[in-house]
């Protein structure tokens, strides 16, 4: 069979300081007319280099040679009206950031419109027409067709991406890690469009992606690249169940994270306990908000305790509440009712809190380490700003706490991390950095907002390693947010699930993963792709977004998404939390363990 994409010797080189760089080495693939192919590895790989070569997408600066040939054309050397015709009508691209991939001024169907109008003769009423009838196909109704970006989720933003890259129905569809930074559901729900795009439209599809599940789940064929060469190439099934070279079986096998130590004698003392908690936002905007003002509940009477030493990690879909935990714990966020006590700092209630003692004693791991990290500063001085600010040191002080940090953060020797900016250290050092930043005030409380989201699953996996042996060894309790519950199973002591802003279920991790009591959390742990293309799971796709929290629904938040609700106590009245060790909020919970088992059926 003619392949649809031949790409044969292509090299990718940056000019440097240090000279050139060579991101992309002699590779060579084709993809067969409905074929999906994988370029898997880890950040720095060149998978995403690769790509957009392919594209011709790369800057000015780049030196490209090799020979890519798509539907017969040499696409290194067409002219640039010709390679424009291509993209869009046959070769269309999902790119990985949606928020910056959409023009935030623009209603998201004119965006898909224009694409249609710029190489089709139809009339704008057409075009629309035509945008609106992709985007109901990746499942935004017409009625949100006409939203601003920034009035979608970033489910619903990834998706109107589909929505414009397959609008035209193109024969090859360039997909750069489509499903990263998305919560389970959410990705979920991606791959299963991709799936149908494929079925459908019987599209061929370049997937760049470090999820081995997603490949695992979607891909036909993977080539795994290091340093910007292909090291294995093969069937999924093949390359999956029986990898060859040695960095193949360390990319598809977790390394070993040290279980939680034994606490001997009494129970450890609590270090962050919230009391009913509620945080509420303001929306809308002019006149009519400030005379009729509505709000948002963020977080909805949320009680939880967290001891020294504990990992807690916080589950659920995008906008469940989690986040805003996290922005109330260090005073981003108004406390509207109850209150947070860390050590002898109250937030809530009438007294005003002693902030300087609350920094110096709860300190955030934020989740993008691109963005977190002050470009112009060097890791010594990123690294000593919160005792400048907290505290009065002398400067050999604040080198000495500086390098115990970075030590503590696994950043060894740290002499040769101190004088590097931001630029010249990987994914995984950036964050450990943020780490170490955090660990120079030495906190009680660590909160960890999606700390490993945007790494790659081996430099993930060593960065959760690092926050279990933190916890171990100094004591500090660690709040973790994450939308990736097989990151959460490693390493968490307990796991509290939320939906809506309040806590549905909660208890011990491993009870919670292998024995979920509350539908949503059956969900949550049924959506999570599995990296053995032999092993087969129920793909659980729960309708619809969940409901504003604006106007809540009676009854049970999660009524009109469950697949096991009752018309009469689910739609009229709220569950409450149960007082078990493992508890559940919902009026029907389940009884069997989750292994073999899938909300669908029952």
């Amino acid at each position: 069979m003619t392949p649809i994409l031949d790409v044969r010797g292509l090299r990718v080189e940056f000019p440097s300081r240090n000279g050139p760089v060579r991101a992309v080495r002699d590779l060579s693939f084709s993809i067969a007319p409905g074929e999906v192919l994988g370029l898997i590895g880890e950040s720095g790989s060149g998978k995403t280099t690769a790509a957009k070569a392919v594209l011709r997408l790369l800057p000015p600066g780049a030196q490209v040679s090799g020979q890519v040939t798509f539907e017969g054309a040499d696409l290194a050397t067409v002219p640039g009206k010709m390679l424009r015709r291509f993209r869009w009508e046959r070769l269309a691209l999902v790119p990985q950031a949606a928020m910056n991939s959409l023009d935030p001024v623009q209603p998201v169907d004119r965006q898909i419109a224009e694409v249609v109008r710029a190489h089709r003769d139809m009339s704008r009423n057409e075009a629309f027409a035509l945008a609106r009838e992709a985007l109901d196909r990746v499942g935004i109704r017409a009625d949100r067709s006409g939203g601003y970006p920034h009035q979608y989720s970033g489910g619903m933003r990834q998706r109107a991406l589909i929505a414009m890259a397959t609008v035209l129905q193109p024969t090859l569809l360039i997909a750069d890690e489509p499903t990263t930074g998305l919560d389970v559901v959410v990705q979920d729900r991606i791959m299963a469009l991709l799936a149908d795009a494929k079925r459908e439209l019987g599209l061929s599809m370049l997937l760049v992606t470090h999820d081995l599940g997603v490949a695992g789940e979607i891909c036909d064929r993977v080539i795994v690249l290091k340093d910007g060469e292909a090291i294995e190439s093969g069937r999924v099934g093949t390359v999956f169940r029986a990898p060859r070279h040695p960095y193949t079986r360390g990319l598809l096998h977790d390394e070993p994270v040290p279980a939680p130590r034994a606490r001997e004698g009494e129970e450890a003392p609590a270090a962050v306990r919230l009391d009913r908690v509620h945080v509420r936002y303001a929306t809308g905007r002019g006149l009519a908000a400030l005379r009729r003002p509505r709000y948002v509940a963020a977080v909805d009477d949320v009680s939880m305790l967290v001891r020294e030493g504990e990992i807690l990690g916080l589950a659920g879909e995008s906008g469940c509440g989690k986040s805003s935990v996290v922005s109330a714990l260090v005073g981003l966020a108004d406390i509207a009712e109850g209150t947070v006590r860390v050590g002898d700092v109250e937030l809530g209630g009438d007294g005003k809190p002693d902030w300087r003692a609350l920094r110096s004693q709860v300190q955030l791991i934020f989740q993008d380490p691109y963005q977190s990290l002050n470009p112009r500063l060097t890791v010594h001085r990123e690294v000593a700003e919160p005792l400048l600010a907290q505290l009065r040191l002398t400067d050999e002080e604040v080198h000495r706490r500086v390098i115990a940090a970075l030590e503590a953060a696994e950043l060894r020797p740290a002499e040769r991390y101190i004088s590097r900016r931001p630029h010249e250290l990987s994914g995984g050092e950036r964050q450990r950095v943020a780490i170490a930043r955090a660990l120079v005030l030495r906190p009680r409380v660590l909160l960890a907002d999606e700390p490993v989201s945007m790494l790659d699953r081996s430099t993930g996996g060593e960065i959760v390693s690092l926050l279990r042996r933190l916890a171990d060894d100094l004591g500090v309790a660690v709040i973790l947010v994450s939308h990736d519950l097989s990151v959460l199973r490693q390493i968490c002591d307990r796991i509290g699930v939320m939906y809506l802003g309040r806590v549905i279920e909660t208890g011990p991790a491993h009870e919670i993963l292998s024995h979920p009591r509350h539908p949503y959390t059956r969900a949550l742990i049924d959506a999570v792709p599995k990296s053995d293309p032999t092993a087969r799971r129920a793909r659980v796709l729960l309708p619809g977004e969940p409901p504003s929290a604006v106007d809540r629904p009676a009854g049970c938040a999660f009524h009109d998404r469950c697949l096991v609700a009752r018309p009469t106590q689910c739609h009229q009245d709220v569950p409450p939390l149960s007082l078990e060790r493992h508890a559940v909020a919902c009026w029907y919970p389940l009884d069997e363990p989750a292994a073999g088992h899938s909300t669908s059926a029952e």
